[in-house]
Formats: structure tokens, C-alpha cells, sequence
């Protein structure tokens, strides 16, 4: 069996800088670049922080009016591509989830926000829960109160760039373990170290069916917000690649089993047990009339030269022969 498709999002975040020329822009780069789905971050100010926060006047700068957002996410649709929002208080979900938006994002920092998970309860949409930065016991409390939705985990967390250290794959078997839900991966590794464009296809192996990876437009010459994880086109291109490369390893689980081409190569690569001299019909086989060997006669099964020391030949077997089952007694 091979691995499933991965769900590519590519992440806008606040990449936009409250244009709406570059959220088009945006919008069309993942359409290019062959991404499933586009994301960015849709919020008052309000619903984030208070005033006196270091990054508060940033996120006014960012703020979009509601009728605008729901042009582009009908821009979005229009292009083939799914939407998702970061979502982050109550005033933003009374009108979006109105438009034709394919599911949420609630960020780490809103685990705890009772209010908000209780409003999204039963809505029947698709919710990711970023696990950066949560704990356990949170994310088992959010997925209780979210009730009938879609959840999906996403692994990773948003500190950027991430170290080398800060990549823990193996958390996403253990979430799919623990929650029995699909789980992705949101990579922030430094864009310009050639990590950044193998590690989404690692998650992939390591069972992540999501992959939410930052996209930019010229990450050298345009600095736009969260560009330091973001990945330029070609090598947004160059990072699906990779992914879909590994999509076409099989999967085999706990098991061990054999695919046909390995079956062929076993055959052909496999020392078998040979006569080493003409054995005559009831003649007892020693030890000294075998040898292993590869051949390029036919056979069916390999027998273990063990099976036929101490047997009887039952018709004459020459020289160089594959002992079979059939040829001992």
C-alpha cells in the first residue's frame, strides 16, 4: 500500500501585510506552486491582545474589513483552492463563518479560550489544533468541547526559525496514537538552509497527512511579515516534489511483507542449495555433497540447506542441480 496524498496548505499568515493586492497575489502563488489549500490569519486586533502589547499596532495594520476577506476567500474558491483562518475571537467568526471558508485554525495560544471552542462546538467544519507550545491535557479538553467537528493536530510550533532541536517528528505518531485523528506538520525551519525544503517530506514518513509550510513571494528581496520560514515558489515547488516522491514508498505497517519486486529480487540474488557432484538415487546427502550458491536455473522455493542433509536422494540429481523438495525423502 502506498503512502495517501498529503493536504498541502500553504500558509499566508500575516505574509499579507493588510494589502489586499497581496492577498490576491497570495492566492494565485498557491494555485501555482500546486498547494491543496491557502491560509491566512483573519482577526481584530482586539481578539488577540490588549493595547499595551508589543505587537498590537501591527495587528491593526493588518486588519481587512469583513466584506473584503469574503471577496477573497470567494477569489480563493474561484481558483480551485480550499481556505482556512486562523481564528482568534468571537467578532471575526460571526461573519466568517458565513462565507465559503473550508475550515479553522485555532492557534496554541487560544487552547484555554473556552469561549471561542465552546462557539465552534458541533459546526460540522474542519478544525485544526495547533499542538506548538500545548500541552497534553489541553489539547484533550479543546477536542472534547470542539464536539462534532473534523480535528485535525497539527505538530510543529511557530517560534521562528525553528532549531534543529525544536523538530520532534516523532510527536506525530504519538499524537495520532493518543487522539486517533489525523495529524500534520507545521515546519518553521530558517527558509534559506536546505532543510526547509526535505523536512515537510520527513513528516510525511513519519505519518503526518497535513503539511502547513509558509509561502512567499521573493523571501530576499521582499520582506514581507513571517518570511523567514516561508519558502519562494521554486522552492515551494521544489518542497511538494519531494512529498510526493515520498507518497509513492509503500506502507506496510507491523508487518514484513515481500513486494513482487522484491520476491523477484530474493530470487535472483539468493544463494540455493546446488548438488556439488551428481548424486545418485538413494544415496543419504552429506554436508560435503551441497554448496550455496547462486544460479540462474528456475525454482520455486528456497529450502534451508539443513532441511536436506541426512536425506535420501530419490532420483539421480546432477551436478550443479537446485535441490528441491521433491528431489529428497
Amino acid at each position: 500500500m502506498k503512502q495517501k496524498q498529503t493536504y498541502i496548505i500553504a500558509e499566508i499568515a500575516q505574509g499579507f501585510e493588510g494589502d489586499i493586492n497581496l492577498c490576491k497575489r497570495f492566492i494565485k502563488l498557491a494555485k501555482a506552486v500546486g498547494a491543496n489549500a491557502v491560509k491566512f490569519q483573519i482577526f481584530r486586533a482586539e481578539e488577540i491582545c490588549t493595547s499595551d502589547y508589543k505587537y498590537y499596532d501591527l495587528f491593526r495594520s493588518l486588519e481587512i474589513d469583513p466584506a473584503v476577506w469574503t471577496e477573497m476567500i470567494d477569489f480563493a474558491v474561484e481558483n480551485g483552492l480550499d481556505f482556512f483562518v486562523d481564528i482568534s475571537g468571537l467578532k471575526t467568526l460571526s461573519w466568517i463563518e458565513k462565507a465559503k471558508i473550508t475550515g479553522y485554525k485555532i492557534h496554541s495560544t487560544d487552547l484555554k479560550n473556552y469561549e471561542l471552542l465552546n462557539a465552534l462546538k458541533d459546526k460540522n467544519t474542519t478544525i485544526i489544533l495547533s499542538a506548538g507550545g500545548g500541552i497534553v491535557e489541553e489539547l484533550e479538553k479543546a477536542i472534547k468541547l470542539l464536539g462534532k467537528n473534523k480535528i485535525i493536530i497539527m505538530s510543529g510550533f511557530q517560534a521562528e526559525p525553528n532549531l534543529h532541536s525544536d523538530v520532534e517528528l516523532d510527536k506525530i505518531e504519538y499524537l495520532k496514537t493518543k487522539f486517533n485523528v489525523e495529524v500534520g506538520y507545521a515546519d518553521h525551519l530558517d527558509a534559506n538552509e536546505p532543510l526547509a525544503t526535505v523536512l515537510p517530506a520527513m513528516a510525511v514518513l513519519k505519518g503526518a497527512s497535513y503539511i502547513e509550510k509558509h509561502l512567499t513571494i521573493d523571501r530576499n528581496n521582499l520582506q514581507l511579515e513571517d518570511y523567514v520560514s516561508a519558502l519562494n515558489p521554486d522552492e515551494y515547488i521544489k518542497m511538494i516534489s519531494f512529498i510526493r516522491n515520498v507518497e509513492a514508498f509503500s506502507v506496510t505497517g507491523n508487518t514484513f511483507p515481500l513486494s513482487e519486486r522484491e520476491q523477484t529480487y530474493r530470487k535472483n540474488t539468493k544463494k540455493v542449495v546446488l548438488a556439488k557432484c551428481e548424486i545418485k538415487a538413494g544415496q543419504v546427502i552429506s554436508a560435503h555433497d551441497l554448496m550455496m550458491l547462486r544460479t540462474g536455473k528456475t525454482f520455486e522455493k528456497i529450502i534451508d540447506i539443513e532441511t536436506v542433509i541426512g536425506k535420501t536422494a530419490v532420483n539421480n540429481i546432477a551436478a550443479e542441480a537446485v535441490i528441491t523438495e521433491e528431489l529428497i525423502k
